[in-house]
């Protein structure tokens, strides 16, 4: 996990996002070939359709699947399990 943080918060950065988590099996340690990146963000303000850019920019740095969820955009049937099982990265 550490080489992946190490290349996600230089991206996140350049996005101005101030505070980041992982969650899913990279959080949980769980990860394999197959697994997508889950980040979860508290956005900037006014960043809206940038957060697009985001991923973008963190699938190519990665060569892997990223999904961005913003703290506001968790579904409230996932935002226990999210909230609980997260690893703080910024």
């Amino acid at each position: 996990m550490t080489t992946i943080v190490q290349n996600i918060i230089p991206v996140l950065e350049k996005y101005g996002v101030k505070k980041a988590s992982l969650f899913g099996s990279y959080a949980r340690g769980t990860q394999d070939q197959q697994s997508d990146v889950d980040i979860l963000i508290d956005p900037p303000a006014g960043m809206g359709i940038k957060i697009v850019h985001l991923q973008r920019d963190l699938e190519a740095t990665l060569q892997k699947k990223v999904d961005v969820v913003s703290y506001n955009g968790i579904s409230r049937y996932m935002k226990n399990n999210i909230m609980s099982n997260q690893v703080s990265i910024l």
